[in-house]
């Protein structure tokens, strides 16, 4: 887990997750950077989900030591003390432990250029970065022999697929896969 944002003080910020054995994004939009924002990340991605799909998926979460990742406690439990996930954190300056995630961040710079006001360049919504993850998650990897995480994650875990889907992340064709700002202004 990690956050992504251009400008420290007015957002959007971005929370990323990987799923590592699929080679798949999901994200949060958020308007602030503060540690009960990305609680709510935690839970909103729990909802999706549902609680077997989370504890079967999400065992265990990496992230780095910045402050809106500190609280720890509500991440890990949920409201009536059940334990939801582990939540463990990289040596300090060590972000590369958790590289894929941060080689996953580039292509999301293909289409959020650093240095850019993200709301200006089109992400306003959850429904906008959706459609970002769907073209990332479109995307054919080499890594995963030419594969996309949508279709990994469709033929070993079709239910989570399907959880996706209903969100809003959706299979791209691979010849209509944009990576570039201008998919927000279409």
């Amino acid at each position: 887990m990690d956050t992504v944002y251009n400008d420290g003080s007015n957002g959007p910020f971005i929370q990323t997750f990987k799923f590592l054995r699929f080679g798949f994004m999901f994200a949060v939009f958020h308007r602030e950077k503060l540690s009960l924002n990305m609680v709510n990340g935690i839970i909103l991605l729990e909802s999706i989900l549902g609680q077997d799909l989370f504890e079967k998926y999400v065992k265990v979460i990496l992230t780095d030591r910045g402050s809106e990742f500190s609280a720890a406690d509500a991440m890990e439990t949920r409201g009536d003390g059940s334990k939801r996930t582990n939540l463990f954190y990289c040596d300090p300056m060590q972000s590369c432990q958790k590289g894929s995630l941060e080689n996953y961040h580039e292509e999301l710079r293909y289409i959020l250029p650093k240095e850019t006001n993200l709301y200006e360049l089109g992400l306003k919504s959850q429904n906008d970065l959706n459609t970002v993850l769907s073209h990332i998650n479109s995307s054919p990897k080499e890594k995963l022999d030419g594969k996309t995480p949508i279709e990994l994650l469709e033929f070993l875990a079709p239910l989570l697929a399907k959880k996706f889907k209903d969100f809003g992340i959706i299979k791209i064709d691979k010849d209509d896969v944009i990576l570039k700002p201008h998919l927000l202004k279409q």
